[in-house]
């Protein structure tokens, strides 16, 4: 009962602040990007709220579990590319007068190369909403012995009707709420979790040693991983949109840098949860049960509520900010590029907030079929991420590139990717040895400097 009572009462004040936020909506400017008024608390606590998010949270954990200590770098993966970007990509964008990452690479290369890149970051956007629904939705079914797919449902309408209600505003000011209860819920778990095992030295005994072995994952993986991170970061509207918001350049890079550091306390908390879960709860069919099944069986009643909210915490504010950041694709990108380009700001607000809900319902079809969290991840950033990454790179840096062949550069990263996800890694001999975070961008490249070849001839 009192974890129904948290819940409730968590759900409640998202809504309200939901609520609060269309107040002040009034322009499709104030929906999308707040005015571009955003201070620097405001941004960094949403920008690190997103990014900490359920494959952060419960796949992170799943895999240390699953894996051993090694799955710290799930997480740790994501420090260096928010220090760089933030000093590099992120303050460049603010200098511009965007609205979305696609909008960009059209100014440079075309309008197919933008929406080709809006309609892959919209359905890599779907894929990402979907992980996050389907981590509240294990965690909700786990805990409370619900049907997941009614669980499911129930967190969609939840971070669906705020962010419908007050948009970008409605998302950051609960992204602020979610940030302060996860990142607390973390800080506690750790310990109590180890009463129960003793500590750090229990667990070293509790253990085989080859659950300490941090090279276990050996090279190839947690190198791609640390790819899928500069991808995703340098080019993902849903983060790039708290840039575009921001009042200046050096508060959007503060909130990038503000993220990278508070990563070595989310990450390394994390990957101590799941290793502590392989002792307490080892008898796991799904590696991703493992922190919702140490919430339940171990956690008590009181406790348990807590960190039931922030699990929602991390999944709802992500999903909150791919949804906010797939309107604006929509909107920006499509409707009002080929659709109406004469739309009304009333009727553009109204599109807006008509594309979250389709967007979600598409995502919560997704969610229940998923696959692994951490492949569904994976997945979502080879749609897009790893296709653009180059092509935004190239567009920011070297003028000399040929814009006709960015829309090419986009497609074949983009296409080549699936082709080795699907069908070439760990398949084929020599080829497979390649991830496919770094088969399709490397095409990319390749056809980006075949483009600065024939520009500069």
């Amino acid at each position: 009962m009192i974890d129904l009572i948290v819940l409730g009462g968590f759900l409640a004040l998202l809504t309200g602040i939901g609520k609060w936020a269309s107040g002040r909506v009034h322009t499709s400017e104030d929906f999308h990007l707040c005015g571009r008024s955003l201070r620097k608390w405001p941004v960094a606590l949403s920008l690190a709220a997103t990014e900490f998010n359920g494959s952060g949270l419960v796949g992170g954990a799943g895999l240390a579990y699953s894996i051993g200590l090694a799955g710290v770098y799930w997480n740790y993966a994501a420090v260096p590319a928010w220090i760089l970007l933030g000093f590099t990509v992120a303050v460049a964008f603010r200098k511009l007068s965007l609205y979305t990452v696609p909008e960009f690479l059209g100014n440079h290369y075309g309008e197919r190369a933008r929406v080709l890149a809006s309609v892959s970051q919209l359905l890599s956007s779907t894929i990402f909403i979907a992980v996050q629904i389907l981590v509240s939705a294990l965690t909700l079914s786990t805990l409370l012995g619900l049907p997941r797919e009614i669980t499911a449902v129930v967190v969609t309408l939840g971070f669906v009707l705020y962010t419908f209600a007050g948009g970008l505003l409605a998302v950051v000011w609960t992204d602020v709420v979610c940030y302060f209860v996860l990142m607390i819920a973390v800080v506690i778990a750790v310990p109590l979790a180890w009463t129960y095992v003793d500590g750090w030295d229990g667990l070293r005994q509790a253990l085989p040693p080859e659950r300490f072995d941090l090279t276990t994952l050996g090279v190839m993986e947690p190198l791609a991983w640390v790819a899928l991170c500069f991808y995703s970061y340098g080019t993902d509207q849903a983060y790039l949109q708290r840039v575009f918001a921001a009042k200046n350049p050096e508060i959007a890079r503060f909130a990038y840098v503000y993220t990278g550091l508070n990563y070595l306390v989310f990450g390394g908390a994390v990957a101590l949860l799941g290793l502590t879960a392989s002792v307490l709860v080892p008898d796991l069919a799904a590696h991703d049960e493992a922190f919702p099944a140490l919430i339940s069986r171990v956690f008590p009643e009181g406790l348990r509520s807590l960190f039931l909210t922030a699990i929602l915490a991390a999944t709802m504010s992500t999903a909150s900010s791919y949804l906010s950041a797939s309107s604006s694709l929509f909107v920006k990108d499509i409707y009002e590029r080929h659709v109406r380009s004469s739309a009304s700001d009333e009727k553009l607000l109204l599109i807006s907030r008509l594309s979250i809900f389709v967007v979600a319902a598409l995502a919560l079809g997704v969610a229940l079929g998923a696959p692994r969290i951490v492949d569904a991840v994976v997945l979502s950033v080879i749609v897009y991420h790893s296709a653009v990454f180059f092509p935004v790179l190239f567009a920011m840096y070297d003028a000399r590139v040929h814009p006709k062949l960015g829309f090419w550069s986009i497609l074949v990263g983009g296409a080549s990717g699936l082709v080795s996800h699907f069908f070439i890694y760990q398949r084929v001999a020599y080829l497979g040895e390649i991830h496919p975070l770094f088969f399709g961008p490397v095409l990319s490249i390749l056809v980006l400097l075949s483009a600065r070849k024939a520009a500069s001839v």
